[in-house]
This record gives C-alpha cells, sequence and structure tokens, in this order.
C-alpha cells in the first residue's frame, strides 16, 4: 500500500504551513484537498497558499479549473489518486492537505462512483437555510415535509433526489477499507481562539481585497449560479452585489458561516476518521507527531 500523510483540520487552523514544513523535512509534495481551492480565480476567499508559502514545494490540484465549471467528488477522487500514485512513483512522499473531510474520505477509502451519479460537493458547506432551498428547489414535495431546521433529513431528502434510492443499496456492498498506509493528523484549537482567528482571517481577507474579487469574478446573475459561488467567502457577497445587503453584512455571514463550517468540519473528522489530534500551538505535541511520522515512515506494509 502507498504511504499517504494526511493534514486536516477545521478552517483557520494552520494546515498549510504544518504540510509545507513536513514536506520539506519528509521529502514530500502536497495535494490539495479543499473543495474550492481547484478554482483558479478564486484566491482571497479561499485563503490559498502563495507561491512565497510554498517555500518551493510542489503542490497538485491547485488552479486547475475555471469558475464556471464544475467539480465532482468523484472527479476529486480520481484526480487526487492519480497525483498519490504520480508523487510515490518519484519516491516522495504525497501529503494529502484540506478541511474537506468528504473529498478526503472518498480518496482514502474504496468509496466508488458511477460514472452518471450526480454528487454534490458542497453540501457541508452550506448552512441549513441553503440547504433547504436547494432541496426546495429540487423536490418542492420533500421540502414541504422536512423542518429547515433538521439538517439531517434535509441532508437525506436531497440525496435521495439527486442519487436515487441505489445509491444506498450500492453503497452498503462496499466495505470502505483505507486504501493506502495513512497517517492522518488532525488539528485542534482552542475552540475560542480559533473563533478568533477565523474573524481575523476574514478581517485580512477584506484588508487583501476580498470584495474586488468577488465583484470582478461573480458580478453577474449567470456567474453566481456557479458551483464556484457557494462556497463560503462568496455566497455572502450575493444581497451586497444585488444591492440588498451591506459589505459589513456580508463580512460578518462569513464570519458566522466560517465557524459554524469549522464546528462541523471537526464533528466529521472526529466521527469519521482515526487520527492523531494536534494542537498545533505546542510545540511538544509537534515534536512527539514528528518522530512518530518519521517512525511511520521507516515501517514497511504489512
Amino acid at each position: 500500500m502507498r504511504k499517504v500523510l494526511v493534514i486536516a483540520g477545521p478552517t483557520a487552523s494552520g494546515k498549510s504551513a504544518l504540510a509545507v514544513e513536513c514536506a520539506l523535512q519528509f521529502n514530500g509534495e502536497v495535494i490539495n484537498g479543499d473543495s474550492q481551492q481547484v478554482y483558479r480565480q478564486l484566491n482571497i476567499g479561499t485563503a490559498k497558499i502563495t507561491e512565497n508559502e510554498k517555500q518551493g514545494i510542489p503542490h497538485h490540484l491547485l488552479d486547475i479549473l475555471d469558475v464556471d465549471q464544475s467539480f465532482s467528488v468523484a472527479d476529486f477522487q480520481k484526480e487526487a489518486r492519480f497525483f498519490i500514485e504520480e508523487v510515490s512513483s518519484r519516491h516522495k512522499l504525497p501529503i494529502l492537505c484540506g478541511g474537506s473531510g468528504h473529498y478526503l474520505k472518498a480518496v482514502l477509502y474504496d468509496y466508488e462512483f458511477l460514472k452518471d451519479d450526480f454528487i454534490e460537493d458542497s453540501f457541508e458547506e452550506l448552512d441549513d437555510q441553503a440547504l433547504y432551498d436547494r432541496l426546495f428547489q429540487l423536490d418542492p414535495v420533500s421540502a414541504l415535509k422536512t423542518h429547515p431546521n433538521n439538517r439531517k433529513r434535509v441532508l437525506r431528502a436531497l440525496n435521495l433526489g439527486l442519487n436515487g434510492p441505489l445509491k444506498s443499496e450500492r453503497e452498503a456492498t462496499q466495505t470502505h477499507q483505507p486504501i493506502y498506509d495513512v497517517f492522518m493528523i488532525i488539528l485542534n484549537i482552542d475552540r475560542d481562539l480559533l473563533n478568533q482567528r477565523i474573524e481575523q482571517r476574514v478581517s485580512k481577507m477584506m484588508d487583501q481585497g476580498l470584495f474586488d474579487e468577488v465583484t470582478a469574478i461573480f458580478s453577474t446573475l449567470q456567474a453566481q449560479s456557479y458551483q464556484s459561488f457557494l462556497g463560503i467567502g462568496y455566497k455572502e457577497f450575493r444581497g451586497t452585489l444585488n444591492g440588498t445587503e451591506s459589505i459589513d453584512q456580508a463580512q460578518e455571514a462569513i464570519i458566522t458561516h466560517t465557524r459554524q463550517f469549522a464546528k462541523r468540519q471537526l464533528t466529521y473528522f472526529r466521527h469519521q476518521f482515526t487520527a492523531h489530534w494536534v494542537n498545533p500551538l505546542d510545540q511538544e505535541e509537534l515534536h512527539r507527531i514528528q518522530n512518530e511520522l518519521s517512525q511511520w515512515l521507516t515501517q514497511e506494509n504489512l
């Protein structure tokens, strides 16, 4: 089995910096695991790593699509697995880095998607009302039977409407076992500090020109229908672009949605993955985990 280092965690926890540090230390290359950073023009709102921050480390699956293109979890699975093989074949360590839990799981485990499956990737980033609105557009009858705040039922109805009842039957036959030898690190920061870092990050994005980025790309109603617009950091400007809300309101919405998303990310990671949970601000913890990582790299696969 190929060895894959995975660095996951909530937004603003320091994943990208740690991925670069590990790549430098363990002869690795980074594979993006963020659902929005695949888009070329989405730089500020996705907190995309800069060339300077990469420190010369190759990064794959960044800037591969135009904003009007769709990208399913099945597409990501195919591309990420290709790069895992390609990087490994050059005797480098593949480092999968990102916060999109569903994307990571699809790559690491034996999930199979049929060619005609409609896979909706942005669900995990949508808030409850946006999810319900999507269900109402797809299946008004089911929507009227489902409370907007019952996230699990809304998701279940959406998946049924998009994929059909056979999807769950097909997935029941899959074991969902890991197909790689995975060492997974999940970054975990104190909740209050994480919320503070999120607010600081959003403020920095605004200073860097986030609204200008949004205006340049998503000013038309057609552009606001793109999958890429649904990500946190962009969709909150719909009212601003249409003249019904202020920039300050959009900024506050981004902070709120990002905090909610970070909470969902941590919940998903706890329930879906076996991993090494690390406080990236604790140098002793980081040193310990790097020693364990070094030992793992020397172990032969069984």
